[in-house]
């Protein structure tokens, strides 16, 4: 059994946070039996005294390992558990490490755009108070200033538009509707992690939601519901 830590929220919202995401969907992947316990932002220890540093986190309770950090947490899954469908198959180990690393230097920029929402599905005040501070430190400025306005916003939208237009071309030259071809991988996982976070905080009726489903003619939401059955919240 896994022990999964994730970040709370308020019902019935359960999975919301890019990173953690991208552990769930490869432990539903690999239908590696695990449990779900939701920490608040701010959180040193969780209730029963187990330490919580960063989430995502996981305990492997047959090993009693500890394991932080999404693609440390995978590279784990992978090694520990060889019998289980890989999130970084034989042969692409490296095309995926430099994949997750220009995709998250690209897409920077669209996170910050659900900080400012962020405050609307935390369910305690202590994650309230500690997000205001923290992120307030973070950037220089409180959470409602951070979001980018007018021409930065617009320049924000154009460089997201241009990095999507090339990873739509990467994945045109697949052999499959994945990126490494016909399984989903690893790098499948963040591209939709991505998605599925900006929908839940920023709402499905809002304008960055919107211009993101819309991107590439939708390419990106029918990637996010091909890989639907490997987003189950019930553990």
């Amino acid at each position: 059994m896994i022990t999964f830590y994730d970040l709370a929220a308020k019902d019935p919202i359960k999975c919301w946070s890019f990173n953690p995401w991208k552990v769930r969907y490869v432990l539903n992947l690999k239908k590696i039996p695990y449990r779900t316990i939701y920490v608040d932002f701010g959180t040193s220890t969780n209730s029963d005294g187990t330490p919580v540093h960063t989430v995502p986190s996981i305990i492997d309770d047959k090993t009693g390992e500890a394991v932080t950090d999404s693609y440390k947490i995978v590279e784990y899954l992978d090694k520990r558990y060889p019998d289980t469908p890989k999130a970084f198959p034989p042969g692409t180990e490296a095309l995926q490490a430099a994949f997750y690393k220009y995709f998250n230097e690209q897409t920077w920029d669209l996170a910050i755009l659900i900080i400012h929402s962020v405050p609307n599905i935390l369910s305690k005040e202590s994650s309230l108070e500690y997000y205001h501070r923290s992120r307030a430190a973070w950037f220089g400025k409180p959470v409602e200033q951070i979001r980018p306005v007018g021409e930065e916003l617009e320049k924000l939208w154009e460089k997201a538009h241009a990095f999507f237009d090339a990873l739509e071309g990467w994945y045109a030259k697949s052999s499959g509707s994945f990126l490494v071809g016909d399984t989903p991988s690893f790098g499948d996982f963040v591209v939709v992690a991505l998605f599925r976070s900006m929908r839940i905080v920023r709402g499905e009726d809002s304008e960055d939601w919107r211009k993101l489903s819309t991107m590439n003619n939708g390419r990106w939401v029918k990637l996010l519901n091909d890989l639907e059955k490997y987003a189950s919240v019930e553990n």
